[in-house]
């Protein structure tokens, strides 16, 4: 079969953070007591939406310089007012402006002079938000406007439905409407404000000069639809009357929720401890903005546990004592019908210590991890051998890197209907969790193939045309903040600036990404792996960091600083389930493109969870903490390919006290208890990584083979086995002389092939 692989490349370092405006909590590892981030009637700890109604001078929407005349200020009149404020400027065609303005900053902007940007229309947007609260932030829907001189009034704009029409009725066995802005000349930013019932709403596809957006999907009721438009060289154009679409009887919802309600991100079943901290639920419901309803029962009763609420949430079983809790979900939404829990979520609270790891061996028909198949053979016997035999299983299948569902599939023995499936290529994974114990994953999937004819051997064959495109690496750096690490992040961030800029040399199209080693606080619920903003970055959005910005290394070193180390609950720190989670939310954080290669740089001076699971290293009586599947190093490599393809080119690089490494562990000893980062290792060396010490006087010599490693992986292909036999290559159009190596299942080309050229490989995976 052919195969044409992408490139994508995200390095993400390890770096743990949490913004507040007051001062961080340093803790030690005895410290037993937990200190608010902040107190006092200046912080905000909870409240519903941030409003504001920004003004020029009091109370205009508009401002023109006159020569001589006074600058103009300007009043934000937000409640509550101890916010942060944003103040955006663009013009009139939505170009972004990243010049300082004078006088542009704080709640109440004084003496704000756009003059000296020359003629032009400018337009001013306020955000106002709280970092670690749940207010909802503000965000301006219309901005201010100031004008300097040369700037007449001839953008003109007729707003109209269906071509000719102010007002409608639809029932619903009408189309929605056309609108139409009708501008002349055609505007450079179309604005559009709706409201329902004479209160504001969001109109999803709304947009532009002309669209036919969904208003009959949102319910019975008055629209009111208003426009402000902008465009260079004018002033802006602002409805004076909205056009109105009145919608009465609604079709009857036909379109399902669909829900996957999950703990952890991943799991159906797991089990806690009385130590452990507070699992994540997820509904992952599309649409995503129904009502939730949430029940639980332990051991047969019901009970209300606090937090349970919303989308996502970190709920507190724990003060609930020791039990089985079965979670049940109900949610509903405007023109869609429910959707219920048919299988609950299982959740298992007992008081072990944990330490303990579950075994398991998968098996296909007892002794064989691949095998084929006719589609008129027998299935294979499925088993998993685990210890203990009591471990809840969670079976996940792909076919030919698509997720599937395999009938039959369960427990820890069981012949599934492959067959039934049809032709094909299965990839089985398993997870196992039992009470007290570390979960499993699989290292490796099982492999079977359904074919028409057996063999011993399956054929593969790739394909991948070079593109100019491999050159992108995506970068997201993840600190540990724990209470030892600020020393280390700062001889990080130093090193840098000269490592992109070696990439950049490369020719090498890079971005970065920021996340840390625990959970952070978003709209009230705790998250794994959320992207951080970069401080001093203009760029949008500014958590990504692009190869064209302006002094990558006041950012890095303005962002470490930000970050600090020994904020509170940082000490339990879990790079892989960061690494895990900021995939997992890739459709959210926009840090991974897909025509880009995965490199991961993890930095920690311990190992995952301190210990990593091992009771022989604890060295404090409350280290030792259980680990879930998205703690393995195999968890994450099954995460990456089930995320982006088995094609996906991964290298995951670390800095750590590098295992046998006792010099450097004494001297990390000198100031607070590290280990080795037995974990992190086990991972880089899965993924062709390179591993440094943390013990180096600086980081260059890392980094210069963190970017030796970047550079090798794109001009790399991996393969799906450990090849059976020779391996033929072939290059089209031919080239000179090209060296070839095979390291952990991946073609390594030396020279890089250049683009255009065509590369194919042909090779034998064994069945068994």
């Amino acid at each position: 079969m052919n195969r044409i692989y992408s490139i994508n490349l995200l390095f993400i370092f390890l770096i743990g953070a949490f913004f507040s405006s007051c001062a961080p909590v340093k803790f030690q590892k005895t410290s037993v007591a937990v200190v608010p981030f902040c107190s006092g009637a200046g912080c905000i700890t909870d409240g519903p939406q941030i409003t504001c109604d920004p003004k020029i001078n009091s109370s205009a929407t508009t401002y023109t310089y006159v020569t001589g005349g006074v600058l103009p200020n300007i009043s934000s009149q937000c409640n509550p007012s101890q916010v942060d404020y944003t103040w955006v400027v663009k013009r009139a065609d939505t170009s972004l402006i990243s010049a300082t303005i004078p006088g542009l900053s704080g709640a109440n902007p004084v003496g704000v002079d756009f003059t000296g940007l020359g003629p032009g229309s400018y337009y001013v947007y306020l955000t106002a938000s709280k970092t670690g609260s749940t207010y909802a932030s503000f965000n301006a829907s219309t901005p201010l406007e100031f004008i300097v001189g040369g700037v007449g009034n001839q953008l003109i704009c007729d707003p109209k439905l269906n071509q000719t029409l102010t007002s409608i009725t639809l029932g619903s066995a009408d189309n929605n409407a056309q609108i139409s802005a009708n501008c002349n000349p055609a505007a450079g930013s179309y604005i559009w404000s709706v409201t329902k019932d004479n209160n504001p709403i969001a109109i999803a596809g709304l947009s532009g000069g002309t669209s036919t957006p969904d208003i009959k999907s949102y319910g019975a009721g008055v629209y009111r639809v208003s426009l402000y438009a902008t465009v260079i060289g004018s002033q802006h154009w602002q409805s004076s009357t909205p056009l109105v679409i009145t919608i009465v009887n609604p079709p009857a919802p036909t379109t399902p929720i669909a829900c996957n309600p999950r703990i952890n991100g991943s799991m159906t079943a797991l089990s806690i401890m009385r130590s452990s901290p507070h699992p994540l639920i997820s509904a992952n419901c599309i649409p995503s903005n129904g009502i939730y309803s949430w029940t639980v029962t332990r051991n047969g009763n019901p009970v209300t546990v606090a937090g349970l609420a919303g989308a996502n949430s970190n709920p507190n079983f724990l003060a609930l004592g020791t039990g089985t809790y079965l979670i049940y979900l109900n949610v509903t939404a405007t023109n869609y019908t429910a959707w219920n829990t048919t299988t609950p979520l299982t959740l298992t609270v007992d008081s072990g210590s944990g330490g303990q790891n579950v075994n398991c061996a998968p098996r296909l028909n007892s002794t064989a991890v691949s095998t084929t198949i006719t589609q008129s053979g027998s299935n294979p016997l499925v088993t998993s051998s685990c210890i203990p035999s009591n471990a809840v299983h969670s079976w996940s299948v792909f076919k030919d890197g698509v997720p599937i569902v395999i009938s039959g599939l369960s427990g820890p023995s069981s012949t599934p209907n492959f067959t039934g499936a049809g032709l094909g290529t299965y990839q089985v994974y398993l997870t196992a969790a039992a009470s007290g114990y570390n979960a499993y994953v699989t290292p490796w999937p099982l492999e079977v193939v359904v074919s028409a004819t057996a063999s011993p051997y399956r054929p593969m064959s790739i394909q991948k045309v070079v593109q100019a495109t491999d050159n992108k690496v995506d970068i997201v750096v993840v600190v540990d903040d724990s209470n030892s690490m600020l020393p280390e992040n700062t001889k990080l961030a130093e090193r840098l600036q000269g490592f992109v800029n070696d990439l950049t040399t490369s020719g090498i199209d890079w971005q970065i990404c920021a996340t840390v080693t625990h959970d952070q606080v978003s709209s009230g619920n705790m998250y794994w792996g959320l992207s951080r903003n970069w401080v001093s970055y203009t760029g949008t959005p500014q958590w990504v960091l692009r190869s064209n910005a302006n002094d990558p290394y006041t950012i890095f070193t303005n962002t470490i600083a930000a970050i600090g180390a020994g904020w509170a609950n940082t000490d339990d720190e879990r790079p892989l389930k960061a690494a895990f989670f900021h995939a997992e939310y890739n459709p959210y954080n926009t840090c991974y493109r897909n025509d880009a290669a995965l490199s991961v740089l993890m930095l920690s001076d311990e190992d995952e969870r301190s210990v990593g699971g091992d009771p022989g290293a604890v060295f404090f009586s409350n280290e030792l903490k259980y680990l879930d599947a998205d703690d393995q190093p195999h968890g994450y490599i099954n995460k990456i390919k089930q995320l982006f393809g088995i094609g996906k080119r991964l290298s995951v690089n670390s800095i750590i006290v590098k295992p046998n490494d006792s010099a450097c562990l004494a001297s990390q000893d000198a100031t607070t208890k590290s280990h080795y980062g037995y974990k992190l290792n086990e991972l880089s060396h899965l993924t062709n990584g390179f591993v440094g010490s943390i013990c180096d006087t600086n980081y260059s010599n890392s980094l210069y083979y963190f970017r030796d490693r970047i550079v090798t992986s794109l001009a790399s292909i991996p393969l799906e086995c450990a090849p059976v036999g020779p391996i033929t290559v072939s290059i089209t159009p031919a080239m000179g002389v090209v060296n070839t190596s095979l390291q952990n299942n991946t073609v390594v080309f030396s020279p890089t092939i250049p683009p255009g050229r065509t590369v194919n490989i042909q090779y034998n995976c064994s069945q068994n």
